[in-house]
């Protein structure tokens, strides 16, 4: 029980419901994500623990990127409330503007970006 409860915990706040609506559409990295939800980069990171912890979302490295998803090895309970979440949430205008957002989202250019401003 104490497991469901911890999995609802990381689900009851906005920007992990965004993160996931987001992972269920495409892999990203810290940076896509930093960059569409306009916070910095250690809250998301901190969202991205919470979400791991819980069996949510699982990260794979490849090269220099960590790269994000939903897990595949989800449990029945965690499986049934991701669809729940995707389709309560998937025609909030946020998520809308989340997605449109990361349909043009490119790593490359934001580290390029990143790197200018640093200077």
């Amino acid at each position: 029980m104490r497991n469901k409860v911890d999995i609802l915990k990381a689900v009851s706040e906005m920007n992990r419901i965004r993160i996931l609506m987001m992972l269920c559409k495409k892999e990203l990295c810290v940076c896509e994500i930093t960059s569409i939800l306009g916070l910095n980069t250690s809250t998301v990171s901190s969202h991205l623990s919470i979400l791991k912890n819980a069996g949510l979302i699982e990260d794979t490295k490849n090269g220099k990127w960590i790269n994000y998803n939903i897990s595949k090895k989800m449990h029945s309970f965690t499986n049934d409330l991701l669809q729940l979440i995707i389709n309560y949430f998937e025609l909030e205008e946020q998520i809308k503007c989340d997605i449109e957002k990361l349909n043009n989202i490119d790593r490359y250019q934001i580290v390029q970006f990143n790197s200018k401003i640093k200077v």
